[in-house]
């Protein structure tokens, strides 16, 4: 799936290629590269529930999703599990830019059954849950009340341009989950993620992320 290396997505060389994507927010497309500001996540680094990726990125992935009223989403991806993930309310331009979070993929799993999909994607099940305990961390559900035991996830497709390959449609049911860090809030985003020209039910996938400011991100 998208949230793991590309590589392991797209597979090897397709027999056509995409047109170059559009560029998103800070200018950034396929083939560019950005310097990310960790200072400040660095400092928490021993405390954090996984390592942080390397401060420069080489965006190999470029995927749009459309949020309805919350705006367009933005996410970049590099070869190595990376996401820089850009939240505008319209245009690109640094004014419309709402959140910014830098990602990496944390774990994955692939349920084989019908009763293993119902425990994490069904009515009541993992995902949407009101805490998300895994590794010795704890994290409380961002959406709905604190006291509501199961909140259905949100639902959208992300349609992501690679360098080489056809353009693909991924289908994403996410629910975001947050733990504090000293002064830093680390995000969890638990996703089920399908390929929608695939006959497969997909895999549910982990990203744990903290926010950046936009003086923090510096394309080269």
């Amino acid at each position: 799936m998208v949230f793991k290396s590309l590589k392991g997505l797209f597979g090897g060389p397709a027999q056509t290629t995409a047109a170059p994507a559009a560029t998103g927010p800070f200018g950034l497309g396929l083939g560019r590269a950005v310097v990310l500001e960790t200072l400040r996540l660095r400092l928490e680094e021993s405390r954090l529930a996984m390592r942080l990726p390397p401060e420069t990125m080489v965006i190999t992935g470029h995927g749009v999703a459309s949020l309805d009223a919350s705006g367009l989403l933005h996410r970049f991806y590099d070869d190595d599990g990376a996401m820089l993930q850009v939240l505008c309310s319209g245009g690109i331009g640094d004014a419309n830019i709402q959140e910014i979070t830098l990602y990496h993929l944390w774990d994955e799993v692939v349920p084989t059954t019908s009763a293993e999909w119902a425990a994490w994607d069904g009515p009541g099940g993992k995902i949407g849950a009101a805490i998300f305990e895994a590794g010795g961390f704890g994290f409380e559900r961002v959406w709905g009340q604190p006291d509501t035991p199961w909140v259905p996830p949100a639902e959208f497709t992300e349609e992501v341009t690679v360098s080489e390959g056809p353009v693909r449609r991924l289908h994403q049911k996410i629910m975001p989950y947050r733990r504090e860090v000293g002064s830093l809030l680390e995000t969890l985003i638990i996703a089920v993620e399908r390929d929608l020209a695939s006959n497969d039910r997909g895999s549910v996938t982990f990203m744990i992320g903290y926010g950046l400011a936009i003086s923090d991100v510096n394309p080269v």
